[in-house]
Parts: C-alpha cells; structure tokens; sequence
C-alpha cells in the first residue's frame, strides 16, 4: 500500500475505533465502504454493517441499500421508511475493494458474476450468513417497488491502489456485467465505476470539506443590520444559480447542503406538483412570483462586485423547490428565476429560529423539528462537559462534526441516542434495529423534555460507548456485537439492579452518578461484562441469526435471569 493512503487508512481506523482490525485487507474494505458512502448519505450508519467480504464471500466486499440519502440496514428498517416516506428513491450499492496495484479482467469479472447473482431471482452461490441477510434485505425492497418512484439505481464500485488506464479487454469485461446486470430488468441505471488510488485518496479527502461556491447575485438589496448577522440579502437569482449551488462537479447533488433542512425531499405532493407544472408550461417566466424561494445560511460570505463567495451553507428554505428544479433541470432557463434570501453567521440559535420561521410551506413532522429544540441545543453543550476521555459529543444535526476532528466513535446522533435510552432504561433493545421515525414515535413522547436532568441521557450513551470499546479492543469477541443493545439493557440490571427514577427527579441523577462510578471502574465494568456474557452464554444461543437481535423473546430470557 502506499504512502499516502496508508495514512489516509490509519487517521479512518483510528477515528473510527478499528485500530485494532489486524487484517490489512479488511482495514482497506472498511475504509473503502466509507469513503465511498459517506457523501451519498445524511445519516451516520455503520461501517462494520456494510462488510459482507468477510467470511469468504466471493468478488463482493460491500452492499448498500440507500433510501433518500439514508442506509437502510434491517428489513424492519426498510419497512418502517417506506410507511413513512412517499416518493422514495433507491440506491444499491456493491463494492469490491483490493489492495493490489493493477485492474485485472479476471478479478472485475467475478464481482460482475457475484453482484447477477446476489440480485438475481434463484442465487447459485453460497453466500455467508451476512450476505444471505443483505440478498434478502434486497428482495425486500423489490418485493415492494411498487412503493418506490421508480425502479432502484445500482451503482458497482470496483477499487484498486493501482492506476487506471485505457484497456479494450477490461471496457469489454464491464460492458457485459452490465449488461448481465441489466437483464434482471431491475434496475432503472446500471453505473460501473472502476476507483484508482489517486480517486480513493481524493474522495476520502473531500469527506467533511466545506462546500464552497462562488455565483453571480447582482440583482438584491442588502438587509439592514441585524444582531448576530455579519450580512443579509434579499434578491432574485437565476434557478440555474441554484442547481449548480446544490450539485457537484459530476453534476450529482451534494446531500450536506440540506443537513440543517428540517424536511426530506416530500416527492409528488401537491406543492411540489405545482412548483413542476410551472416549469413545464410557458408560466415559468412568472416563477418568481409565484415561488416562496429559498433561503441559504452561510457561515462565511466573500462579495466582490456582484460575485459572491459562500462557504460551509446550507439551503435551509427551500428544499422542496430545490428538488424539484434539479430533477427537471432540463426545463431551466435562463428566463426561471426565484427569490433568494442569502445570510452569512455563525449564530446557531438565530439560524434554529430561521429555519422554524421560514419552514411552513409544508407539513412538519414534531420528530423533523427536533434537533431544534431547547433541550435538545442544551443536552450538546451537556456532552461537553464532561472530562477529556470521558468526552462524547451529542449530534443533534445530521453529520455536524464531520469538519472539526472529532473521532467519529465519540459521536452519538440522535437515533444512538433514543436507541440507548429505549435499551438502558426501557428495556427495548429489540427495537434498535428500526428506523428513527418508528422509535421517535415510540419513545419520543417520554423523552427529550425541558424538565429532565441531562445525566441520564448521558450515561446510557456512556455505557455503550464502552461497551463498544471493548469490541474495539478486541476484550469482547465480536460475534457478540450484534447483541451489544441487549448486553446495555443488562449492564444496568448488573450494576443498579432496579429502574431509574423518572428523568424529572434529582434522584435520576444521583442514580446515573452510581452507574457511572461502576462505568468508570475497570474492574468492576468488565466483572459486569463478564456476567453477562456468561448468562448470553448459557442462553445456547445461534449468533449467526441476524434476527437475533429484534428478539423480544431474547429480551424476557435476559430479564427472566434477573428476576426483573
């Protein structure tokens, strides 16, 4: 492996908390699986989830199913999206990773071979256990595209450290795995990407980069001063303007510029219908009268002239409308223009209150305004409190410390968050494999309230953090983590032996001080452990189901050892 992506390699395992994945091969299939993922998405997911390469599966390393920018790991996941979600477009993604230096025929087309027949209707392989997972996660969602827009996009992403060059042989080898792909009839495109070193060095750089892009403003007005505004505008700007500021140079959209949007794209409603038969008809000239428009924060605005440069924004009004004008890019004129209302700070809470004030064209879900709550604002600064090494960082919006350094394992989003809560003290782990909108719904109603004491929030995030430690240390063998939800449900009936009081109460509280005094102790953490995984243990139970984890059985057998 080379210099460069070997350092690459070590600054992912390190902030990822895989420095201690030995295989070099591996070490490279994780990385790889998240470079290539992380800017289709909004969402954090699990790198180790989307490795299917291990236990010999043969030309394939890794599998993504994504639904609106989102991983969908769990058939219980991909249900619950698909109730809640109208107009959902798919991605599948296959990947094969090596570290050899050279693009060989042979190689490209065995992973061809392995993705006909991971997608095909009667598999002839014999794929492992996690694969077999995966294959029916993907007949699921075939099982049910009658609920998607249209038919999936499927994306292969062959990578190598070596350098890519013209070759008759391997063009060939990749036209006929598209086509063979192609006649399942399953997909609406089939996109091949052949990665070299020099790209993988350069997509993994990207992750986390402010976005930033310079455009013509020419017709605004400047806003007068305002408290914690560096500068505001109000104008109107070509609808090309706009798609070129929502896309990359692939012309593909760039999904962290609707980080801060409350809302998905809502597809085919009746807003966004209008917003299209507009473009289609020769009232597009009178778009900007009859379009709400949009709103951009930015954290750092350059103006010379008429020519403005905006750094790390956001298009936070207006995602509907932004949708719509790229997937009918082709109907854009020059002669589309809407209004734009452009503002540079850096003041979070006055971005919250914009995004609340402007966000009223269509209906808003209480779980999508959430991450703009008081409490929610509060339980971040409450993370970082805490001493160095016990330091997390609570992630109210999506994906908010991708450019500041933090090591992603200290990271705990807001669906790990209802996760540990519905485990630690509901004794739900079998829930955690569902989508946020299912557990919010679920939980959301007994969490999250100005009235709770933050400590509680915390500590269940704290003992996952080092359950997972060990995982990572390699002190718990990872055939367990599949279960490290249940492990968390009965580490409390290990140190605590009753429930915590209600968050409201001061004794909430004093309980999660006596659990973190046991957390904090090796010793007595690990005998925890240990104990749980002696009952684990003496359950006979098969670790290669992956539906042991949604088990609600599993859940009263752990109980029942307890007396609880």
């Amino acid at each position: 492996m080379d210099r460069i992506t070997r350092s690459y390699l070590n600054e992912f395992l390190s902030s990822n908390g895989l420095e201690n994945e030995k295989n070099e091969s591996t070490q490279f299939e994780h990385f790889v699986n998240f470079a290539l993922l992380e800017n289709k998405t909004e969402e954090r997911f699990d790198i180790e989830e989307l490795n299917i390469g291990k236990d010999d599966a043969l030309g394939l390393d890794g599998f993504a199913l994504i639904l609106n920018r989102q991983v969908i790991e769990t058939q219980d996941m991909l249900e619950d999206f698909l109730k809640s979600h109208r107009d959902v477009h798919a991605e599948v993604v296959f990947i094969q990773s090596k570290t050899s230096k050279s693009f060989e025929t042979k190689e490209i087309g065995n992973f061809g071979w392995a993705v006909s027949d991971f997608v095909s209707e009667n598999p002839k392989i014999k794929w492992p256990k996690i694969a077999r997972s995966k294959i029916r996660l993907f007949n699921k969602l075939i099982d049910n595209s009658n609920l998607l827009k249209e038919k999936p996009i499927c994306h292969l992403y062959y990578v190598t450290l070596g350098v890519k060059t013209e070759d008759d042989n391997i063009e060939a080898k990749t036209e006929e795995m598209k086509s063979n792909i192609e006649n399942e009839n399953l997909f609406s495109n089939t996109i091949i990407s052949l990665v070299d070193a020099r790209e993988i060095q350069s997509i993994y750089k990207k992750i986390g980069q402010a976005v930033t892009k310079a455009f013509e403003f020419p017709n605004r007005v400047t806003l007068p001063v305002i408290t914690g505004v560096a500068e505001s505008y109000l104008g109107i700007i070509e609808a090309e303007t706009i798609i070129k500021l929502m896309t990359d140079d692939n012309g593909d959209l760039i999904p962290n510029v609707f980080y801060d949007n409350v809302r998905d794209f809502q597809g085919d409603n009746k807003v966004n219908l209008e917003i299209q038969n507009t473009l289609k008809t020769k009232d597009k000239e009178a778009f900007v009268v009859l379009n709400n428009g949009i709103t951009i924060v930015a954290e750092s605005m350059l103006t010379t002239r008429d020519r403005f440069t905006i750094s790390s924004y956001q298009i936070i009004n207006g995602c509907q409308t932004s949708h719509v004008l790229f997937e009918n890019r082709s109907l854009v004129s020059p002669k589309v223009k809407l209004p734009l209302k452009l503002i540079s700070t850096n003041n979070k809470d006055l971005t919250s209150k914009v995004i609340r004030s402007t966000n009223r064209q269509t209906e808003i879900k209480e779980q999508d305004l959430i991450a703009f709550s008081d409490f929610q604002k509060s339980l971040e600064d409450y993370y970082t409190t805490f001493p160095e090494k016990q330091r997390l960082y609570y992630e109210r919006r999506s994906k908010q410390y991708n450019s500041k350094g933090v090591e992603k394992k200290r990271i705990i989003d807001k669906t790990t968050q209802i996760k540990t809560m519905a485990s630690f003290y509901f004794d739900k782990p079998d829930m955690a494999t569902r989508y946020f909108g299912t557990l919010f719904s679920e939980f959301g109603p007994d969490l999250f309230k100005d009235n709770h004491y933050m400590l509680p929030y915390y500590t269940s995030a704290y003992a996952l953090y080092n359950i997972d430690k060990l995982f990572r240390r390699g002190q718990l063998d990872r055939k367990f983590k599949k279960l490290r939800y249940f492990i968390l449900m009965m580490l409390r009936y290990e140190i605590m032996k009753e429930k915590c009081p209600p968050f409201e109460s001061k004794k909430a509280e004093e309980y999660c001080q006596n659990c973190l005094k046991i957390i904090n102790s090796n010793k007595k953490f690990n005998k925890a452990i240990v104990s749980i995984i002696k009952i684990i243990d003496s359950l006979k139970l098969d670790l290669s189901d992956n539906e042991l984890s949604k088990s609600n059985k599993l859940v009263k057998q752990c109980s029942e050892k307890y007396k609880i």
